[in-house]
């Protein structure tokens, strides 16, 4: 079993910027602007939310760590969510950010259904998520869910297309994006609540 929660400390780490991630993902991938949208999305969304500062600094780690997992130097599993959260766990970050790039885009879903060999991770750690650690998982795939393949804002629905579109119908990720449907709607219920009115 890999229990990435149980053993996780307050952040070592504390900044994680565009140079550093072109060293795990080229800026010629579109994953790289993809990432760096997600990065401008949450930076806009924590000025709508009332939180923490430190906080704020550790959700915009967050965006910038969110799909680390891509790069080839870190692949383990096969399983970006996952190898997204060895990686954060060995450079020391905070156990709600662990956890956010862990599940974040309904990884546990993905996890059941695609990676049934990953799954007992995936509800072993599960069972170790607080209401912090949730909260951060609903900010980073709402940023997710709203940052085009090359970064550009979009909505829910303009996502879930063009994920289809890229994929083709019958793909397991066109599959797993039409299935978390539901879950994405409801983070983003969840989130706009938390904006500032």
């Amino acid at each position: 079993m890999i229990s990435l929660l149980v053993d996780s400390q307050d952040a070592i780490k504390t900044s994680f910027d565009p140079q550093e991630l072109s060293y795990y993902l080229p800026p010629t991938q579109d994953r790289y602007h993809h990432i760096l949208g997600v990065v401008d999305r949450m930076k806009e969304l924590v000025k709508k939310i009332v939180i923490p500062d430190e906080w704020r600094t550790q959700l915009i780690q967050t965006a910038f760590l969110h799909d680390i997992g891509y790069s080839e130097q870190l692949n383990q599993y096969n399983f970006h969510p996952l190898d997204g959260a060895l990686f954060v766990q060995k450079i020391g970050i905070s156990k709600s950010v662990l956890a956010a790039i862990l599940f974040h885009s309904d990884a546990y879903t993905s996890a059941k259904h695609i990676r049934p060999d990953l799954f007992e991770v995936y509800s072993d750690n599960y069972d170790l998520l607080d209401e912090t650690d949730h909260m951060f998982i609903d900010l980073i795939t709402y940023c997710d869910i709203h940052t085009s393949p090359t970064g550009i804002e979009i909505t829910l629905q303009e996502r879930v297309r063009d994920v289809v579109r890229r994929y083709g119908e019958g793909h397991p990720v066109s599959d797993m994006m039409l299935l978390s449907q539901t879950y994405y709607q409801e983070v983003e219920q969840r989130v706009e609540k938390m904006f500032n009115r």
